[in-house]
């Protein structure tokens, strides 16, 4: 039987990114606006913890939907040389919004030379009943590029992983989930709920 999530989040680029990296490994994903019915506003997001708001997220959209398996996830970057910078608060500190060429043009202007390096980071809650059965992380670290590509999309056009000499977004998709930082979660996401399910099969 396969695996179905349900996605916590009103971001239609992130219901798009998950639903896509879910169905490649072998999983499928859906809205919470297509299970329940309705749009909901969610609570405000902490600024300390990706752990915590991905589980805050989860957990509320769980408890309207007790029996289904939710997910959430929270990502940030975070820059060589700007500690006090994006992080937890990257979708809120950025001038433009999440994956437009704005918000690529601008980190691309906030990258310190000589590095340009940068540290990509997803966290995933799996949340049923408005609790949290656990938490997955993937984390990409790199070079932020001096143009943006013609080829991907959103951020995936302007980071170039480590011991790469081109973005993330130019990748075969084979390659492209070796790196990608929410790929790397769903990876775990998805054969962490595998593996609990064969326990309880024996």
């Amino acid at each position: 039987m396969q695996l179905e999530f349900v996605i916590a989040t009103n971001n239609d680029f992130k219901i798009s990114e998950l639903t896509r990296e879910l169905k490649f490994f072998g999983a499928q994903g859906l809205s919470y606006v297509e299970a329940l019915g309705k749009q909901l506003t969610f609570p405000p997001e902490g600024t300390t913890s990706y752990q915590a708001n991905a589980s805050k997220k989860a957990e509320f959209i769980s408890q309207f939907l007790p029996d289904r398996l939710v997910i959430a996830d929270d990502s940030g970057i975070e820059l060589a040389g700007r500690p006090d910078e994006l992080g937890v608060q990257t979708a809120r500190q950025l001038k433009a919004k999440y994956g437009t060429q704005a918000v690529n043009q601008d980190l691309i202007n906030r990258a310190v030379e000589p590095s340009r390096g940068f540290k990509m980071q997803t966290v995933i809650a799996l949340a049923r009943n408005g609790y949290t059965l656990a938490t997955y992380q993937g984390v990409l670290v790199g070079r932020i590029a001096k143009h943006i590509s013609p080829v991907g999309h959103g951020l995936d056009q302007i980071l170039i992983p480590a011991g790469l000499d081109q973005v993330l977004g130019s990748l075969p998709t084979p390659e492209f989930v070796k790196f990608d930082h929410r790929s790397k979660a769903v990876a775990a996401l998805v054969k962490g709920v595998q593996n609990e399910l064969k326990k309880v099969e024996f």
